[in-house]
């Protein structure tokens, strides 16, 4: 290596590093992905796809810096100082290339460093980490940031970078299963989707070959080798992906809308903990013991014969076959910083809806209008019960339908209200075991229930305003 090409790698490097273009872009998928996983316990197999996706925002922004440095030869007459130079065009470009894809690729690490950094902060993560799929996206920006010096050299116009990558958006969103694109988002329809990483980081990495010696062979013919090169692996990895079996499973490039099995196939991994099963998906185990400090505190606070009708626990991803619900069936998601206080409080309401009587959420959701269960003394206990795992919240409403932590059920205030009261009163759960039977009863109102439960009548009792609850 010649002392002016190194010159010129430094000098390329140092002004990529503090490119606004790719400062900002790496800066903004930092930020998108950290916000979107941040209140979300992380599944390292759909966060390692994730994040090599979201790398496309980066290597957009790789793209426009460096096209814009390699275009910096056809600026007025830029061309004519550079001439007494001992540096050739191209010298100069083969510069531009290895300064910008470097830089490019250690900004991509450095995002994923702090990304994943942060993904373990009050985390239990599950699933594979699949380190392959990472450094595809890795090299996914370096392939961008060759392209936009490929495009200097050969189109050399401000609008060919960004239509570049308005084109690799539109595919993206137009052939979203494809695996002739750099990176294959995944639809999180199952647990953990068969993909071919490998094979596809060699047609990456093919193609990024193949790039880079297309902007260097608009100086000459040498690089034709390093071209045909390229091609070759882009093509040899590009068959060995779409003809391998991970590739031609449903999983790999799954639909949105294609049917799939029970939601709770492959959930089989049990154990069985004070009389309850849990059954998870494998990668999904560790999660079992946040299931239990769900459910357990809510078993605990109900009469000892009514604990032996606790359902199961049964893992469900979100699109399938629901059939008839036998169990309480928790999604492929739970929260952490802040978000585990609304996964808790589900769980816990779904096992308190069911013991007191009411159906679970799941085998709600397919209810178009709902129930009310205002006026019911059930409907206090059930929000009592939630409360010794998390405190209990008004519904929320979709459309004219009732959305709570129980499903398709409404309640008001006054229930919550009355909840609170028995949660402050510590002989509270002693008069409920004693009526356990005309509390859950959904004959009783809350008005006969109120001197059961050892509370008198401080406000209005509203009545139901859509169909009562059964």
């Amino acid at each position: 290596m010649s002392p002016a090409f190194g010159a010129l790698v430094l000098f390329e490097a140092r002004r990529q590093l503090r490119n606004p273009i790719l400062l900002l872009l790496a800066a903004v998928t930092l930020a998108a992905r950290t916000a979107a996983s941040w209140r979300l316990m992380p599944h390292w197999s759909l966060a390692t796809v994730d994040t090599a996706t979201a790398l496309l925002i980066l290597g957009a922004g790789a793209m426009l810096a460096t096209n814009l440095a390699a275009l910096r030869d056809g600026r007025g007459g830029f061309a004519e100082l550079l001439a007494p130079l001992p540096s050739r065009p191209k010298t100069r470009t083969l510069a531009v290339l290895v300064a910008a894809t470097s830089v490019s690729a250690f900004v991509a690490v450095v995002v994923i460093g702090l990304h994943f950094a942060s993904l373990t902060v009050n985390s239990v993560p599950v699933g594979r980490f699949d380190v392959t799929e990472l450094v595809t996206g890795v090299v996914m920006v370096a392939l961008l940031s060759a392209a936009g010096v490929a495009l200097a050299r050969w189109v050399p116009v401000l609008i060919a970078a960004p239509l570049a990558a308005l084109v690799l958006t539109w595919a993206m969103f137009q052939f979203p299963g494809s695996w002739l694109l750099p990176v294959v988002p995944d639809l999180k329809i199952v647990v953990d989707s068969a993909r071919p990483p490998l094979w596809h980081l060699l047609y990456v990495a093919g193609a990024f070959l193949a790039i880079a010696a297309v902007a260097l062979l608009r100086h000459g013919p040498r690089p034709g080798i390093v071209v045909a090169a390229g091609t070759a692996l882009a093509v040899l990895g590009g068959v060995l992906t779409l003809n391998s079996p991970e590739a031609a499973l449903p999983s790999a490039t799954a639909d949105r809308v294609v049917p799939r099995g029970p939601v709770t196939a492959g959930a089989d991994h049990c154990l069985a903990h004070n009389g309850i099963r849990y059954c998870s998906f494998p990668t999904y185990a560790a999660w079992i013991p946040l299931w239990q400090q769900a459910i357990e505190p809510v078993v605990e606070a109900v009469p000892p014969a009514v604990r032996q009708r606790a359902p199961e626990i049964v893992q469900r991803v979100n699109i399938g076959q629901l059939g008839k619900p036998t169990a309480i069936m928790p999604p492929v998601t739970w929260g952490r910083n802040g978000g585990e206080v609304g996964s808790r409080r589900s769980l816990a309401a779904q096992m308190a809806g069911v013991l007191t009587g009411f159906q679970s959420r799941v085998g709600l959701l397919e209810s178009m209008d709902g129930c009310d269960a205002r006026d019911r003394s059930r409907t206090v206990v059930a929000l009592w019960l939630t409360g010794h795992t998390e405190k209990a919240v008004a519904p929320q409403r979709i459309h004219t339908r009732p959305d709570s932590d129980m499903g398709a059920i409404d309640y008001g205030e006054t229930e919550l209200r009355y909840a609170s009261a028995l949660l402050a009163d510590s002989e509270a759960k002693q008069r409920i075991w004693a009526n356990w039977d005309v509390l859950v009863d959904p004959a009783t109102t809350l008005g006969k229930g109120l001197p059961l439960l050892g509370l008198r009548q401080t406000e209005p009792i509203e009545a139901p305003r859509g169909t009562p609850c059964q």
